[in-house]
């Protein structure tokens, strides 16, 4: 017989009271063991036993695999876990996960204005991965209380790809792999899949502990199958679904790229991507292409200096904002175009603060554009562009870009960030 779960009680606290709903959530869906839930969420027994511990806030990852594994609301679970970190993390780390996902451009002329708390609900939190000294998790099925854990066979490939992995941070290859697809040379090994017979449209490399094969382009879809580390995988075309954070380059991303088989794997988790004129194909679970975007420039009540870009419209998962004009100091002032971000939807959708610094060195109109993106990297030609005087941006006024200029403008606001 199963050791008995530690006792919880929801009114110590907001973590305890997001395990015990889970623990409910277990039960409500005739509570199976934890080893029957790893097989579909694919996550370990002992992870997913900590998820409903009560003594750490799991990932969002692991959590939404939880609720997927029991027929939960996903997306109801993914607002509480978020509604959870805001509550954890208080002004400290607030401003840590803001600073970690929004896009800081170095840019003389202008400048992203830094979050405030408030603001900080419109960012990604930082996943805490760590575990804390001393943590005993909540007891696995068939596992007696205090007993070491046994973890898979993913768990212990982790060392060697970390360690690789830490190579390639010392070299400056790891954020390279991911920004160009035909940058990856590592030899295939054991274990990973074989190319498809009828071709493919490109490849990327697999660097974590396992990556999973997914039945849906979805976080909390089924798991299918692993790949391990190292594999220089083939693809046969992408498709957008559930945003990932891709932890190489801190920026979101909605690509799931399509195996021959019929699987798929998250975009954020592997280096490489698909050329960027390649369009998104049909899949499981697919969110439809972005199909219209609107920007608008208005004043931000907190800073009578500062304005705030705010992209709208339809099937928008990320947002690119880049500018046109020239930098400061300039004997002979060149204008060009400037990333300003690369961000998520966020409690209030897109909104970028941004201030003018200085004026532009020649006085000249700046050029403003929202681009839809699908990750860095990955533009789409859904695009709307302003001009605006910069002495008083919020006069904004619409722009129509030429095609060499609206493209140059598509890719500098979704590349990644510098």
């Amino acid at each position: 017989m199963p050791p008995r779960p530690r006792p919880l009680d929801p009114d110590d606290g907001p973590l305890q009271a997001f395990a015990y709903e889970l623990r409910c959530l277990r039960q409500a869906a005739g509570n199976p063991t934890y080893r029957a839930l790893a097989g579909t969420a694919g996550f370990s027994a002992t992870t997913l036993s900590d998820a409903a511990g009560g003594v750490r806030r799991p990932t969002l990852d692991v959590t939404l695999a939880y609720v997927g594994a029991c027929g939960g609301d996903v997306k109801l679970w993914e607002k509480r876990w978020y509604a959870l970190d805001r509550r954890l993390a208080g002004s400290a780390g607030a401003d840590v996960r803001a600073r970690e996902s929004s896009v800081q451009a170095a840019l003389t002329v202008s400048e992203v204005i830094e979050p405030t708390e408030a603001d900080a609900e419109n960012r990604v939190p930082v996943v805490d991965t760590f575990r804390k000294p001393g943590f005993e998790p909540e007891p696995v099925d068939g596992e007696e209380p205090g007993a070491r854990h046994r973890r898979l066979w993913r768990s212990r490939a982790w060392l060697p790809a970390m360690a690789v992995a830490l190579v390639l941070v010392l070299t400056g290859l790891l954020v390279g792999l991911k920004r160009g697809s035909g940058d990856t040379h590592t030899v295939s090994g054991a274990g990973c899949p074989a190319a498809p017979a009828g071709g493919t449209t490109f490849q990327g490399l697999t660097y974590s502990g396992s990556t999973r094969v997914r039945s849906s382009a979805s976080r909390s879809a089924p798991v299918i199958d692993q790949i391990p580390p190292g594999c220089t995988v083939q693809f046969v075309g992408f498709c957008i679904g559930d945003a990932e954070l891709d932890v190489t380059g801190g920026t979101p991303d909605v690509r799931w790229f399509k195996l021959g088989s019929g699987g798929l794997v998250s975009s954020a988790v592997v280096h490489g991507n698909p050329p960027w004129e390649l369009r998104p194909d049909r899949c499981p679970g697919e969110f439809p292409a972005p199909s219209s975007i609107s920007l608008a420039v208005v004043p931000r009540p907190s800073d009578p200096e500062a304005v705030e870009l705010r992209a709208s419209g339809s099937y928008l998962g990320i947002v690119g904002f880049a500018g046109y004009f020239s930098d400061s100091g300039q004997a002979v002032p060149v204008p060009r175009w400037h990333q300003l971000g690369l961000i998520g939807v966020g409690v209030d959708g897109f909104v970028l603060p941004w201030r003018i610094a200085k004026p532009t060195a020649d006085q000249s109109p700046i050029q403003l554009v929202a681009v839809a993106c699908l990750g860095g990297d990955g533009p789409t030609d859904v695009l709307d562009a302003l001009t605006l005087p910069p002495a008083t941006p919020t006069q904004a006024q619409p722009l129509s870009l030429g095609d060499g200029d609206r493209s140059t403008a598509e890719r500098t606001a979704c590349r990644y960030p510098a």
